[in-house]
């Protein structure tokens, strides 16, 4: 699937929100792309099996994130 900020997600725990961040992992051990060494980028495709993470904002202005597995999808509006 592919993903880009901006974009409306379905994720863990039922929540939904717009992507504001997105981080590739670079390092094995670091499953989050919470490192120094993550990438951030604009778009990527879920398919790639990459490891990291998206941020998201709720509709109550909450701020969530998710690994990449827990994107149920993206909302189509």
């Amino acid at each position: 699937m592919k993903i880009k900020i901006g974009d409306r997600i379905k994720a863990n725990h039922n929540r939904e929100g717009v992507i504001d961040s997105i981080k590739i992992s670079t390092d094995i051990g670091d499953v989050a792309g919470e490192y120094s060494s993550s990438i951030s980028a604009k778009e990527y495709d879920t398919e790639l099996n990459y490891l990291g993470n998206v941020g998201y904002i709720g509709d109550s202005n909450e701020s969530y994130w998710c690994y990449f597995h827990q994107i149920e999808g993206v909302i189509k509006c």
